[in-house]
């Protein structure tokens, strides 16, 4: 099976121009919110150079194909509806996101690049909007999602812990659903240093750095500064490349 990449992002980000011309779809593009009101898939290509040269072998891929040296592998591309603030909660078509995003095996986070959109997603006037602020919103509302899974099922996951399951298995076991895995759990309590504390003594401040560290582990994101092209739009990218330099971050 292909790999499945989310497009994650505030609506007018340009999400759909983006899968459409990565993948040579037709989904509806407008500049009203909640264009893009269920999720979008088709196959885009990544192409890398094909190493049936260098081994001295005729190739004869199943999972791929190979062009006059070009190999040409396909990655299922997901064009999600536009996040808003307390999509955590259901708000928008949060719960619908989510529920999607959260089987992607990485994430590219669209952000607009010119800031022609407002803290809501709307249309305004260039350089007006705050990409820096809109990354953070929207990494803040999967932060929360992942938080409010681990916090509301408290109760279920201490008995869970008490009777049958060690630690780290009752938290796979929670987070299954979305497609976590049980090294996603164990680097998390590591690098948050909570693998030798018991779930019962966790206050909030540590199923929120849980959340933050297994949201960034179990779902590998790029930034893409979409509308590069208009002016202004570079300050922005330096911007995001400075305030994110532990991320990848491409202009588009």
């Amino acid at each position: 099976m292909p790999i499945k990449i989310g497009l994650i992002g505030k609506t007018n980000t340009g999400k759909t121009t983006f899968f459409n011309s990565a993948t040579l779809s037709s989904d509806e593009i407008s500049t009203y919110p909640f264009t893009t009101k269920k999720p979008s898939i088709s196959i885009g290509y990544a192409i890398t150079l094909c190493v049936h040269p260098e081994f001295g072998v005729n190739d004869n891929p199943r999972n791929s194909k190979c062009t006059d040296g070009w190999r040409y592998i396909p990655i299922e591309l997901i064009d999600l509806p536009g996040l808003i603030k307390d999509a955590w909660k259901g708000k928008g078509l949060g719960n619908q996101f989510l529920a999607i995003a959260s089987q992607s095996d990485a994430l590219l986070h669209i952000v607009d690049a010119s800031g022609s959109i407002d803290s809501t997603g709307r249309i305004t006037e260039v350089g007006d909007g705050d990409p820096v602020s809109d990354f953070a919103d929207i990494e803040e509302e999967l932060t929360l999602w992942y938080q409010k899974i681990l916090e509301g099922n408290r109760e279920k996951l201490q008995k869970t812990i008490k009777s049958e399951a060690d630690q780290v298995t009752a938290f796979t076991e929670l987070y299954q659903g979305i497609g976590i895995k049980q090294s996603h759990i164990k680097e998390t309590l590591k690098t948050t240093n909570l693998e030798d504390k018991s779930f019962e003594n966790f206050d909030v401040q540590d199923s929120k750095k849980f959340a933050v560290c297994l949201r960034k582990i179990s779902k590998p994101t790029l930034i893409v500064a979409n509308k590069i092209d208009i002016p202004g739009a570079d300050k922005n990218f330096q911007r995001l490349r400075e305030r994110y330099n532990d991320m990848i971050v491409v202009p588009a």
